[in-house]
């Protein structure tokens, strides 16, 4: 009698030990941070819930000792909201206001359809999954008050796109699981060579809403997590991004864009890593070489460690973090300037998980094309919450 209970009891422990594995790879966010992975969202009327952040900053920053940036600024005002629509049915949006309020950007708007874990189908205003930070880039979320420059100077964090496409998950046992994501999107415009003087600039060819060569892009991403808190990405975005007819009469050739990002978030011992790296290849009109720069890249890496959890006996949710950054920028690979490196380091108190304030000195050093080099200090101090 012993015997048949006590395989019933081994059958049964491996049996809820498979049922929380599965439920771990299932149950936790596609993104950790990203779209429908929000706090503070709160049901108004209906079927939607609603939520948002806030962000500002207090700056000082000197170039070569003379005084460059100084004041505060109201950064952002984020509102989302998603609604179960059906059991097969979401929709989600966010809407930013910037710079005090004078930029306003429709920063995702989709729906999602379920047809499978492994198959979702979404289309509207998306989230280009072009990195892992583009995804997951709310300013409570992260520990540093300025985003990684490889975001915001090759990226184009955050990056918005019309598009449709296709998303899911797959298990490859135990808690392990693979990612996927995959768009048709508008793409980037002329801008990204005509939007500057200073020369090539990718984020300024965002915002191509009406799609300026009528050619799509495609944009993907593939994530491997082999338990929650570890995820090594692999993404990229090609498409072609000049003006190359009008009334159906072609005047150039298609030129296209492709950058290609990998991106690490790992935790060991209660130090959590993250980093992604980048590099983009612009293809030029033969009178624009040497001009304008056809390749650029860039990288960050970021380690932040936690302590003293709960030590504020009024707070008993509250935590501090020691974090560190190193960032690097080529905006022009075939020459030795035009480049950025800078490191950050500071101190994240954080009365809550979903509040922090942030401490940040920053050191870098700016080349400009010909490799002169200027001197960079700034202090940084910012305020942001989930509400």
């Amino acid at each position: 009698m012993k015997r048949p209970l006590l395989i019933a009891c081994v059958t049964l422990a491996f049996a809820r030990d498979a049922g929380a594995q599965q439920a771990d790879t299932t149950d936790r966010p596609f993104v950790r941070g990203g779209v429908y992975d929000k706090p503070f969202q709160h049901r108004l009327a209906g079927r939607a819930v609603f939520g948002g952040y806030a962000e500002a900053h207090w700056r000082h920053e000197r170039t070569d000792g003379v005084l460059a940036e100084g004041g505060f600024e109201a950064k952002r005002f984020n509102l989302f909201a998603n609604a179960r629509v059906s059991d097969f049915v979401r929709f989600a949006a966010e809407l930013e206001f910037e710079e005090g309020g004078r930029e306003v950007k429709l920063e995702f708007a989709a729906m999602d359809v379920r047809l499978h874990p492994a198959l979702s189908l979404r289309g509207g205003m998306i989230l280009s999954p072009l990195g892992r930070f583009n995804l997951a880039h709310d300013s409570p979320l992260n520990e540093f008050t300025d985003r990684p420059l490889v975001s915001t100077e090759i990226i184009g964090v955050a990056l918005s796109e019309p598009g449709i496409g296709a998303f899911g998950r797959l298990r490859t046992g135990g808690a392990s699981r693979l990612t996927w994501e995959f768009y048709a999107t508008n793409g980037f415009s002329d801008s990204v060579v005509t939007g500057s003087e200073a020369g090539t600039r990718i984020p300024a060819g965002r915002g191509n809403v009406e799609d300026n060569n009528a050619s799509p892009a495609f944009v993907g991403r593939v994530a491997w997590s082999p338990r929650l808190g570890t995820e090594f990405g692999l993404s990229a975005h090609r498409g072609q991004w000049n003006t190359h007819a009008s009334e159906g009469v072609a005047f150039d050739a298609r030129r296209s864009l492709t950058i290609a990002v990998v991106d690490l978030e790992a935790e060991w011992r209660g130090v959590v890593l993250q980093g992604e790296a980048a590099t983009a290849v612009v293809e030029l009109p033969d009178g624009l070489h040497g001009i304008y720069a056809a390749r650029q890249a860039g990288a960050y890496v970021e380690v932040v460690r936690e302590f003293w959890r709960g030590r504020v006996r009024t707070m008993p949710q509250s935590s501090f973090a020691a974090k560190a950054r190193f960032d690097a920028i080529d905006r022009d690979r075939r020459v030795r300037g035009d480049a950025v490196a800078q490191v950050t380091a500071g101190l994240t108190f954080r009365p809550t998980r979903d509040s922090a304030l942030k401490f940040d000195l920053v050191r870098g050093r700016d080349r400009d094309q010909f490799n002169n080099p200027t001197e960079r200090a700034a202090v940084l101090v910012s305020l942001t919450t989930y509400f």
